[in-house]
């Protein structure tokens, strides 16, 4: 295993990175600090005995199926207890979780909570189900082995509750691509496992999940249901009466948006209306509300008894889904990638005038995987840092120079026509004011010229080297797929079928996320 600081390359937004280093609190943008101690102070936070009582129904309901390991039975009992707090992470329900990231970060959740809890104030890993979102596209959709696979089809409703039927060929695609090998009956079972046991796609997230994680006792967390939604009617009537959100962070928005960019601009309602195959947005009008489209129409004293009789038809955003599951659960801290952060950023007026409690967002670790050979050879030829996250051009041709028997850098020379026309110019500036100037021109040639012949010299190394260079190129696209990291990618399934232990505790072993690394680690 291998890290680089992440504050030492270009590779979040801005916003992270002054997040990271104390500057957001410098600018007076937030109002805590990063580091452990703050996860320490918020063991204290006040959390509803109602609300707990209430989840922790709800959560002995959500496993009721299920044969509990010793870990899970704990970690459901420990949550009825009033000094338990948790750490939580999120996601949109992924096919088969998606891209690596999806398990990495459960797992730094799990590794978090571990070493935050003691016997006085255990801590639990949750992970929070999406189930009400309604993005089919960007769910249905898995790299596998190299091979993009697509569940056809469409969704206009919370996807959580897209029956299991809708999945059946996509199940069928994936037994082929793993095929028969001995190696794939573990992961083939627990993915037949879920798509055969899951009534829809919330469940069979929840059993495929639990198979991956049961053992460390993960507890899996779907807030899509009436009773739960109960606890949030406060918070729908605020939002629908008084637009808490965005009167509430206008001014915080407002300090953002002059140095970075906004990662979700809140809307004057930030509330959906859910039913099976609906998920509609609410908009204000003259009379009342009403979906975006207009098809569904609502006086003040209808949402009033919306609220009331059926709050589970009211769907927070993205904005509202952090003040909900603040609500829900005792949170000390949120994990979650570049982008969460961004938008958790934003929104602590929103708890302060909803008088929620407020965790501290801590941005996951990301992570990398190379064969050893890759890592060898990197390391042979000086370029394994963080130059990797140079642009391609760049490590191209610090590579060229590394190999090359010639010098083909012409710093030296840059360095002489520098001094030698800085004299030049002194004397001409003597002679006429005039003849200065006609040499800084003739400078600016001189210069053009020199690096022209070193891109030649450059150019000219390359050819020899191009064995070397299309390594390189291998490896960064490996990497870096399609330019893009390579944990939003492609699948954890590949690391699990070569060795699922191993692979576990790699990340197991790996700085936890207080430490801002970028881990690299080896596959078989």
């Amino acid at each position: 295993m291998n890290s680089i600081n992440s504050n030492s390359v270009d590779f979040y937004p801005k916003i992270i990175t002054d997040y990271l280093s104390g500057e957001l609190k410098s600018k007076n943008i937030i109002d805590w600090e990063y580091p452990q101690d703050q996860l320490v102070s918020k063991k204290r936070k006040r959390y509803s005995s109602k609300n707990r009582s209430v989840v922790h129904k709800a959560l002995l309901k959500q496993y009721a199926s299920f044969d509990l390991t010793e870990k899970e039975s704990l970690h459901i009992e420990l949550f009825s207890k009033e000094n338990t707090c948790t750490i939580t992470t999120g996601h949109q329900l992924m096919l088969l979780g998606g891209p690596m990231f999806f398990y990495t970060k459960i797992m730094d959740v799990i590794k978090l909570a571990q070493q935050t809890s003691t016997t006085e104030i255990p801590v639990l890993p949750v992970f929070w189900m999406a189930s009400e979102d309604h993005d089919y596209e960007e769910i249905s959709t898995i790299n596998l082995f190299g091979k993009k696979i697509y569940c056809p089809g469409t969704n206009k409703g919370p996807v959580g509750r897209i029956p299991k039927e809708h999945f059946q060929d996509f199940l069928k695609e994936i037994n082929a691509v793993l095929g028969e090998g001995e190696e794939f009956i573990r992961i083939k079972n627990i993915i037949n496992k879920a798509f055969v046991s899951g009534e829809t796609l919330s469940h069979i997230t929840r059993v495929f999940v639990r198979e991956l994680f049961k053992e460390e006792g993960l507890l899996i967390f779907d807030a899509d249901s009436r009773e739960l939604k109960t606890l949030f009617k406060d918070v729908a009537r605020k939002e629908f009466f008084e637009q808490i959100v965005i009167n509430s962070s206008k001014n915080h928005i407002k300090k953002i948006k002059q140095d970075y960019k906004l990662q979700v601009k809140p809307r004057e309602i930030n509330l959906f209306y859910i039913e099976n195959g609906i998920r509609k947005r609410f908009v204000r009008t003259k009379e009342g509300f009403s979906t975006s489209d207009q098809s569904i129409f609502w006086t003040p004293v209808e949402i009033e008894d919306l609220i009331d009789k059926t709050p589970e038809k009211i769907s927070p955003n993205v904005l509202l889904r952090p003040v909900y599951q603040e609500i829900l659960l005792p949170n000390i801290a949120y994990v979650g990638g570049a982008g969460e952060v961004s938008y958790w950023l934003e929104l602590k007026p929103v708890f302060n005038a909803l008088k929620v409690g407020f965790p501290t967002p801590l941005l996951r670790n990301s992570y990398f995987v190379l064969a050893q050979k890759n890592f060898d050879w990197l390391r042979s030829r000086n370029l394994f840092s963080e130059a990797l996250f140079d642009d391609v051009n760049v490590q191209i041709n610090a590579l060229t120079k590394f190999l090359s028997s010639n010098p083909i850098s012409l710093d030296q020379d840059f360095e002489f026509l520098k001094k030698f026309f800085h004299d030049l110019k002194i004397k001409g500036g003597e002679i006429d004011v005039q003849l200065k100037k006609v040499v800084e021109g003739e400078e600016k040639r001189a210069n053009s010229a020199l690096k022209n012949v070193e891109k030649r010299f450059l150019k000219a190394e390359k050819k020899k080297h191009q064995e070397d260079i299309l390594k390189l190129e291998n490896i960064i696209n490996k990497l870096f797929p399609d330019s893009k990291p390579m944990e939003r990618v492609v699948s954890f399934i590949p690391f699990l079928v070569k060795d699922l232990n191993r692979f576990k505790h790699q990340i197991e072993t790996s700085p936890n996320v207080l430490e801002q690394k970028i881990v690299f680690f080896n596959s078989l």
